[in-house]
């Protein structure tokens, strides 16, 4: 920096510095009123903010930390997705601002670096793998804007997760047998207060759709002349039930038409007849064109759902010992499809799942009971005759 005195006694302050782009150097200037050791210092920070400012889109890598590329990537990444998705994925951008200490150079990253620090990264399996695949998303986002060559994350390798027995038996829990669902199905009938939970209950478990998809499901989605349900979104609950609106489903699968059975379109028009009746004796009632509603128009609450069917559970008298939640509705046809012989990409279709969900495959490549009672009686049937061809 250096002053330049200026014919009005004012004194103009100079500094120059090299355009990353052209490799020229450039010039930036502040005119104080008089030259001083004070205002020497004064335009000295008033010219550095000015580089700075003048070089924050530079494409120089050398100084830039992945805390701030994490940053810059999040602030941009968050503007493309819904309002739930932000919330599921905030907790995986914490783990990251926690993977490298805040003075890491992302320049200095490589592969075997990311490698190691994941693996030693104190978390389950299923995060670090979430955690790797922002990590791609990121450094590809640095690829494009020119602060990166490669994408160093790119060839990381995780190891493999250890299938334990307990994880294996588990798979049995996610999904209800036939005689399970009736049983629950049939206590949440018993009382008014939950009714309303039954209905939807055996609805999910015969049209495989998730708990958000079906309190999306409008009047007019409801194609009954055709005998179909439009799924083409799920309820964006994050300002609250009362003000939650119908927003894109899941994945480009989850948008879908789907063939209804007979008892489906009971159901559904027993919720109509239901929600029509108690508009005209509940003042209260909020008509937001929704079908599977509570009975002052507001969309069904998930935890409300969730935590009725385990109270609806607890009163069994052989409680089912398993972890129940809506889902469980949603694989228990998974599973009853898998069990008749359903293909595994027609099961896909029917419930809204990408080729690349594993949730389907682990139940339908799991034999269930009913099945392996088959193979028994089967084998049994081949043994007697054979035992009769060696007599």
């Amino acid at each position: 920096m250096w002053p330049v005195e200026q014919p009005n006694g004012k004194t103009k302050f100079v500094m120059d510095y090299k355009d990353p782009y052209t490799g020229r150097k450039k010039y930036v200037a502040v005119t104080m009123n008089k030259n001083t050791k004070q205002t020497e210092n004064q335009a000295s920070t008033i010219l550095k903010d000015k580089v700075k400012e003048k070089l924050k889109d530079s494409p120089v890598t050398e100084n830039i930390k992945f805390i701030d590329l994490l940053e810059d990537w999040w602030k941009f990444y968050k503007k493309g997705i819904k309002q739930s998705s932000i919330s599921s994925l905030n907790s995986s951008v914490k783990k990251l601002r926690l993977l490298f200490d805040k003075e890491t150079i992302i320049s200095n990253i490589t592969t075997k670096y990311i490698q190691k620090r994941l693996i030693n990264f104190d978390t389950t399996h299923g995060s670090k793998e979430r955690m790797k695949s922002m990590l791609n998303l990121m450094f590809d986002y640095a690829v494009d804007n020119n602060l990166l060559q490669i994408n160093p994350s790119r060839n990381v390798k995780l190891p493999r997760k250890i299938i334990t027995i307990k994880e294996y038996e588990s798979v049995t829990k996610k999904y209800l047998e036939r005689e399970e669902l009736e049983l629950l199905i049939g206590e949440l009938r018993q009382t008014k207060k939950t009714y309303r939970i039954a209905l939807l209950a055996e609805f999910m478990s015969l049209n495989g759709c998730r708990i958000g998809e079906a309190i999306a499901i409008k009047k007019e989605n409801y194609n009954k002349k055709e005998k179909t349900v439009d799924i083409h979104g799920t309820l964006d609950k994050t300002v609250g039930y009362r003000l939650g609106s119908k927003t894109t489903p899941k994945t480009i699968a989850s948008y879908r038409t789907v063939s209804l059975s007979k008892r489906e379109i009971e159901i559904l028009d027993e919720f109509i007849e239901l929600n029509e009746y108690t508009k005209m004796t509940n003042s209260k009632y909020q008509d937001m064109n929704f079908i599977f509603v509570s009975k002052n128009g507001i969309p069904l609450a998930n935890n409300s759902f969730n935590l009725a069917i385990q109270k609806a559970n607890s009163r069994l008298n052989n409680p089912i010992n398993k972890n129940l939640s809506s889902h469980i509705f949603r694989h228990s046809l998974i599973s009853y499809l898998s069990e008749k012989g359903i293909p595994l990409e027609a099961i896909k279709a029917r419930v809204g799942h990408s080729d690349g969900s594993k949730t389907t495959e682990k139940i339908y490549t799991h034999v269930t009971k009913s099945m392996k009672q088959d193979i028994t009686k089967l084998l049994d049937e081949i043994d007697n005759k054979h035992s009769r061809k060696v007599k």
